[in-house]
């Protein structure tokens, strides 16, 4: 993992759990991004997310999920590494009726496709 201003690790029943504020474009406040190894950021930038999208690997940390911390919000992001190393985006928001599934694309246009959706649910 990439050493990021204000990292700290924190032991957590025998696996590795972080949180990190790392500010960026996004608001700090109003989602979650966690990995399958239990690494949590809040506050990202599309940098960092660019970088946890490269550090997926399959089969023991294919996937990081991005979701609502806002009371009633019900959205949420998964980025997902298949076992033939494709990224896969499934985007969720309930109030705006939207559930898609967007298959392929490098870390570098995940990153960025995610990064705006995500500011523009929070920003709403």
């Amino acid at each position: 993992m990439s050493q990021a201003a204000g990292f700290s690790g924190i032991a957590t029943a025998g696996r590795r759990s972080t949180c990190v504020n790392a500010g960026g474009g996004m608001s700090s406040s109003s989602y979650t991004v966690e990995t399958e190894s239990g690494e949590s950021y809040e506050g990202i930038s599309e940098d960092l997310l660019f970088d946890l999208i490269g550090e997926l690997s399959y089969p023991d940390n294919s996937f990081l999920t991005i979701e609502s911390q806002g009371s009633g919000d019900q959205w949420y992001v998964v980025v997902t590494l298949d076992s033939d190393d494709r990224l896969e985006v499934e985007y969720r928001n309930p109030e705006r009726r939207e559930h898609r599934v967007v298959p392929g694309g490098t870390a570098s246009r995940v990153a960025s496709d995610v990064t705006i959706w995500v500011s523009s649910v929070v920003r709403r």
